[in-house]
């Protein structure tokens, strides 16, 4: 973990203030200095209570091993050591390449969305923040430090606002959920016929969800509805960094995001909207071809892709909605080993490989990408100092 977001050092910030009074006797103005010091909530606690100061990190944690702990035991060791030895590893060696697909299509929509509002620079650049992003992503809960690709963004270009640059950063993920769900609305009747006596329910509880997703799409462009979810949302992410000092570097003025949102919604025309829509679909299409050729490399029959597909992108929402996990992991987990089980009869044990093999292409080997390229760009003299911001 880098010093820029884990620093515990005590901060404090000084406000001075000029007040100019006239002495009537002697004729002159007089200015007085006030000096009103801050106390950073990182000051009002006591230095050694370690605990209360980590222990959403630590629960997260917790979770996190806990249920690998158990899909893994439940699998049972021998069986998944079993399933990773007689793949075929030359497809699970090109699974990789869903990987280098899936991270160019992320930057070129970024890239895309960045455009819109008036901030063109290079694709490695880009590639190089989506990157910064990841590793974010893998060290906290619901992936919300991908909000570091926004810091470090507007650290390297002098034109791009902290607003603009969240707000890039929070379109981007809602531009994923939409993908999810044009996926799941499309691929859902096809799976429901594979099954000869389905509960109504599921039917119906699937099609309510749909008509959630339609209106909650219609409502982002409502500022009455959307402002109090954005203020809360940038409220959180900026709560799951521990020091006040990172909580600065990664937030503006909640007011100042909020209004360039709706400023950066009306940059973008509709050939946009159909372009991003169009990479997020195929994002997730990437991923479930990826999730497929894994269980081909682990010998396994009885394999659809459009049920893959779906079952992954029912298991991203899941651990989204659900923030307690590091990146989700575990929690999304669960999902695929239950759902692909249940729809398919896949074994737990080709199942938990399949996710666990997702997991360390799709979010550790990128995270650690990332992390050295922090660790490069502190380095470095080309960035400039954070911007030091507060919530109001």
């Amino acid at each position: 973990m880098t010093d820029d977001l884990y620093d515990n050092a005590i901060t404090h910030q000084a406000n001075f203030e000029i007040d100019a009074s006239f002495d009537p006797e002697e004729k002159i103005v007089i200015p007085k200095l006030k000096w009103n010091k801050v106390i950073t909530i990182s000051e009002t606690m006591p230095k050694n209570d370690w605990f209360k100061r980590n222990w959403k990190y630590i629960m997260g944690i917790v979770i996190t091993f806990g249920l690998m702990g158990y899909l893994i035991w439940r699998s049972k060791p021998i069986a998944i050591w079993e399933t990773l030895v007689e793949s075929n590893y030359l497809l699970i060696l090109s699974s990789f390449g869903g990987t280098i697909i899936l991270f160019l299509i992320k930057t070129l929509r970024w890239k895309a969305i960045l455009k819109t509002q008036g901030i063109n620079i290079p694709f490695f650049q880009v590639l190089d923040l989506v990157f910064i992003g990841a590793f974010g992503s893998s060290i906290t809960p619901a992936k919300v430090g991908d909000i570091l690709r926004a810091v470090y963004l507007t650290k390297r270009e002098k034109n791009a606002k902290m607003g603009t640059a969240v707000f890039s950063v929070v379109f981007d993920r809602i531009l994923d959920f939409v993908g999810i769900f044009i996926i799941i609305g499309i691929s859902a009747p096809f799976i429901l016929l594979r099954f000869d006596n389905i509960d109504w329910k599921i039917p119906l509880g699937l099609a309510v969800g749909f008509v959630i997703f339609v209106v909650l799409t219609i409502a982002v462009f409502s500022e009455r509805i959307t402002k109090p979810i954005l203020r809360f949302v940038v409220k959180f992410i900026s709560k799951v960094f521990r020091n006040q000092e990172a909580k600065d570097k990664i937030s503006l003025n909640s007011n100042e995001i909020i209004d360039d949102f709706f400023t950066g919604q009306k940059n973008c025309k509709i050939k946009n909207y159909l372009l991003l829509g169009f990479l997020s679909v195929l994002f997730w299409l990437i991923l479930g071809l990826q999730g497929f050729l894994l269980l081909k490399g682990f010998r396994v029959e009885n394999v659809n892709p459009l049920v893959i597909i779906s079952v992954l992108c029912i298991a991203a929402i899941v651990a989204t909605g659900i923030p307690t996990s590091i990146a989700g992991i575990g929690i999304r987990d669960f999902v695929i080993v239950t759902l692909l089980h249940l729809i398919l009869g896949i074994s737990d044990a080709h199942a938990i490989s399949l996710s666990m093999i997702q997991t360390f292409l799709n979010v550790m080997i990128p995270g650690l990408i990332g992390g050295i390229l922090i660790l490069r760009s502190r380095s470095s003299k080309d960035d400039l100092k954070p911007k030091q911001i507060a919530f109001s």
